[in-house]
């Protein structure tokens, strides 16, 4: 039996690759220029992968969503735990138990799958849902965001490397060009995580 397992972090965060072009977005197409009249400036790397562990208002995100889904979570995991022990008890006994008692034994288990697949499918659809509610104004943030650090650091192009290196169209860059880090202290500093709900608060 699979455990189920609530996966809150997984989202694209595609408005970065958007942003990188930034100068021409939105821009009716112009007439190709001759090389001199390309842009001069730095080619920039940033892993997106790093954002939803160390962007703040991501983090703060998450434990928020964690913290709503957290009762709908431990039915199902409850629920796959009961479905375990029953198919354990059923292996250990069979060679004491009636044919009979197997089928109805049989058919409880499968009755209890259907209803936690049900369950942990409904379950995931509903929390991706909202995490991607959740997460939308952030995502236009970073994109703004993204606009004013590459204009104010002269970049023309700001390459998304985990987009890159999973697609396999980014074969080497040197590390010198990875702002990763730097974005994100810059953004956390500049958008700092609103202050926690107290855990029980006073009337």
């Amino acid at each position: 039996m699979r455990y189920f397992r609530l996966a809150l972090t997984a989202v694209a965060l595609a408005t970065l690759g958007v942003a990188a072009s930034a100068q021409t977005s939105g821009l009716t197409p112009q007439k190709p220029t001759a090389p001199s009249g390309l842009p001069k400036g730095k080619i920039a790397v940033i892993n997106t992968a790093m954002f939803q562990a160390q962007v703040f208002e991501f983090k703060s995100k998450i434990e928020a969503l964690n913290r709503q889904f957290e009762p709908r979570v431990k039915e199902v995991q409850a629920l796959a735990d009961r479905i375990t022990a029953l198919e354990a008890t059923v292996k250990t006994q069979a060679s004491t138990l009636s044919a009979a008692t197997m089928a109805e034994k049989a058919e409880q288990i499968d009755s209890m799958k259907r209803d936690y697949q049900r369950k942990a499918e409904d379950l995931q659809a509903d929390a991706n849902k909202t995490r991607d509610k959740a997460f939308e104004p952030i995502q236009a943030k970073l994109g703004k965001f993204a606009e004013q650090y590459t204009a104010s650091r002269g970049i023309i192009m700001l390459i998304d490397l985990a987009q890159a290196v999973q697609s396999g169209t980014l074969l080497w860059y040197d590390t010198r060009s990875d702002v990763s880090q730097d974005f994100i202290n810059e953004y956390n500093k500049a958008n700092p995580a609103p202050a926690a709900a107290p855990a029980n608060p006073k009337p």
